[in-house]
C-alpha cells in the first residue's frame, strides 16, 4: 500500500489516539502554529501540502517522530524500464599507410581479441 505524506500523518495521529482537535491544540501550544480542523483534514487527505519548514517539524515534534519517519514508507515513482545503455566504444583513427605490416598484424590481432572478449 502506498502512503502519501498526509495519510502517514493521519495514521500516526490516530495510532497515538489523538483527535484532530488535540493535534491542533498541541501545534499551537508547543510551536505557535495555528491550523483549523479543515486545514488538518485537507492535509491528511492530500488536498493541501504541508509546509516543510514550519508544519512538518511541528507535526514530527507533537507525534514524537523524526521527519524521516514520515517518508519511510513513501514509494517514489519509478521510471519505466529502458534498454540497457550500450558500452561506449572508443573511436581511434589510424593512418594505416603509416603502419608497418607487423603493426597492422598486431592491430588486427588486438581487434580480434577484443571482439572475442565481448561475445
Amino acid at each position: 500500500m502506498t502512503f502519501s505524506l498526509g495519510k502517514r500523518l493521519k495514521a500516526t495521529r490516530e495510532s497515538l489516539g489523538l483527535t484532530q482537535e488535540q493535534a491542533i491544540e498541541q501545534l499551537e501550544n508547543s510551536y505557535g502554529i495555528i491550523l483549523s480542523q479543515q486545514a488538518i483534514s485537507t492535509i491528511e487527505n492530500g488536498k493541501r501540502k504541508v509546509d516543510a519548514e514550519r508544519e512538518l517539524p511541528a507535526f514530527a515534534g507533537i507525534y514524537g517522530k523524526t521527519i524521516d519517519y514520515f517518508y519511510e514508507s513513501l514509494q517514489l515513482p519509478t521510471s519505466p524500464a529502458s534498454a540497457p545503455i550500450p558500452k561506449r566504444k572508443s573511436v581511434v583513427t589510424i593512418d594505416l599507410e603509416a603502419l608497418t605490416d607487423r603493426d597492422k598484424l598486431e592491430l588486427a590481432a588486438e581487434l580480434i581479441h577484443n571482439v572475442l572478449q565481448e561475445t
